[in-house]
């Protein structure tokens, strides 16, 4: 009887631990997503701490313009809301000197209180905006070295 009752235990402990053992994709999806709850709260120091000194992006936009655009926007607007759709994590490559790169895609929605009224800051209203980022790890966090929107 007590056989029967320690192997569905062994299994539902199994299961716990293979849920929640911090494996590098869910590292890099609690950075993105703490990376989402600082931009909600309109911190640029934070902020800039998630982008790689090399950033890059589609746009042709440096590491310094876009902090400079972020802290323009966070000083204009009263609240920040990031809605986030489909995350996807993967990582690529793990150097010699254990520098991780990995990469995200996902559906991205910004919205904004200008003047007391909610806008649309950054995708669609239907649908978000797919966005990819490239994704370095140093210091023991995910940083963005290049974006796709």
């Amino acid at each position: 009887m007590k056989k029967l009752l320690i192997v569905p235990l062994v299994i539902i402990f199994v299961v716990i631990i293979w849920l929640f053992y911090p494996t590098e994709e869910r590292r890099m999806k609690n950075d993105i997503n703490d990376l989402k709850n600082v931009v909600e709260h309109k911190s640029i120091a934070i902020v800039s701490a998630y982008l790689d000194i090399q950033y890059g992006d589609n746009n042709d936009l440096t590491r310094d313009q876009l902090i400079d655009a972020l802290g323009r926007f966070f000083a204009e607007v009263d609240s920040i809301n990031v809605q986030m759709r489909g995350l996807k994590v993967w990582v690529d490559s793990t150097t010699a000197d254990n520098t991780i790169f990995g990469r995200c895609s996902l559906g991205l929605r910004v919205l904004a209180r200008y003047e007391g009224e909610r806008v649309l800051a950054f995708g669609g209203i239907v649908k978000p905006r797919t966005v990819q980022a490239r994704l370095i790890k140093t210091d023991d966090m995910y940083k963005v070295y290049y974006a796709e929107y």
